[in-house]
């Protein structure tokens, strides 16, 4: 029985792989999958954000170009960036197990709203023009807040990436990636 449970929580960790690589949000899938066979919430949610980064890194090299080429803005939200993943990290230590398990749901259901409903909040609210100044220290606290969801709970957070600079900044997909 033990290794049905493995092989079903490796079939998971696959379809989130692919949704990953082509829209993100495949932790929506992992995570609850490594909750069902039994992973405590928190452990579930370390385990997944781990998980993400061998990703993240390749991504990060495969766009380095894009990444190169905007310096300016690229600098101007990394420190909020880091920033909130650090205090969302902390938060996710220093906070009761029983509040993360209240408020992960929640999480879960506005990611997929998210999800579902951006392609429509960014044809309305999509920013367009040039960056302003105003819409770059927007940017930055839109990241620094994505930061902080990021740090605590890792589940959906390139698709709430994309959607927060997606409204901020007039920016192809691409660069935003």
């Amino acid at each position: 029985m033990q290794i049905l449970r493995w092989l079903s929580l490796g079939l998971a960790s696959v379809i989130a792989g692919a949704i990953n690589s082509v829209a993100g949000g495949g932790t929506l899938v992992s995570f609850p999958a490594a909750m069902a066979m039994g992973l405590p919430p928190v452990v579930a949610n370390a385990t997944n954000t781990v998980a993400l980064v061998p990703g993240t890194l390749a991504s990060a090299f495969a766009y380095r170009r894009e990444l190169l080429a905007d310096k300016r803005h690229l600098a101007a939200l990394l420190f909020p960036s880091f920033a909130g993943g650090l205090l969302g990290a902390l938060l996710v230590l220093a906070a009761p197990e029983k509040v993360f398990e209240a408020i992960v749901p929640w999480l879960v259901f506005g990611a997929t709203l998210l999800i579902l409903f951006k392609p429509r909040i960014s044809k309305h609210l999509g920013a367009k023009g040039p960056p302003s100044r105003a819409r770059v220290v927007a940017a930055g606290l839109g990241i620094f807040l994505m930061g902080v969801y990021g740090g605590y709970f890792g589940a959906g957070i390139g698709i709430i990436t994309l959607a927060v600079l997606g409204l901020m900044m007039p920016l192809d997909i691409h660069t935003m990636n």
